[in-house]
């Protein structure tokens, strides 16, 4: 089984995955990933984010295979920031529609999958603010940026939640995830599922 952590930036995600699931956390991308920068030439970033998907989701899978569940600090299937970018305004559709076509190749070739469940963290947005403002380790240099997202992305897992019911979740301390149960394979590779879900997406 794969699970995802997802919710707003320094909502605890990286904190919760670490102490709770040390040996079968997935942690998010590093902080000085040599990445192209979000503005550059929207062909270059798309490429390289699903291709670290890619590689992201092959990792989650030698997870479970070794210890049944893997724990990801953030969603594979990364789709949603680009759309969630489009959506608030941050950014134009060009990035989102280029990564649109990478990811639908990539779930053909069972390269990236659904996760099949999402857990979601969540945090007042003072709160958010202040955690962001004392964490001394990171520097989340576009927290405000990605504050504007969080309606979007409750809005994205929203709708996964519609086409997959059951598998998003509020992450409380009385969740248990050895009480999930894992999904298909077929479903965990649905590319028509995935057609379905962006379209509607793109209507929001």
């Amino acid at each position: 089984m794969i699970v995802a952590i997802e919710g707003p930036s320094a909502a605890g995600k990286t904190t919760w995955c670490r102490s709770h699931f040390p040996h079968n956390c997935l942690e998010a991308a590093p902080e000085k990933i040599a990445a192209p920068d979000l503005y550059a030439a929207p062909a270059e970033v798309g490429k390289f984010w699903v291709n670290y998907a890619v590689e992201n989701w092959q990792r989650a899978l030698a997870i479970e295979r070794e210890h049944g569940i893997a724990v990801c600090d953030g969603d594979p299937f990364h789709l949603y920031y680009s759309w969630a970018l489009w959506k608030s305004g941050a950014l134009t559709k060009t990035l989102f529609e280029i990564e649109s076509e990478l990811y639908r190749s990539a779930f053909e070739n069972k390269q990236v999958g659904f996760v099949d469940h999402v857990l979601w963290l969540d945090a007042p947005i003072d709160e958010l603010r202040r955690r962001a403002k004392a964490d001394t380790k990171r520097r989340r240099k576009r927290h405000e940026t990605y504050l504007a997202l969080m309606l979007w992305m409750k809005a994205w897992f929203q709708e996964r939640e519609r086409l997959l019911p059951g598998t998003l979740h509020p992450l409380t301390d009385g969740l248990l995830l050895e009480a999930l149960s894992a999904g298909s394979t077929t479903q965990r590779y649905a590319a028509a599922l995935m057609d379905g879900m962006v379209a509607r997406l793109r209507q929001l």
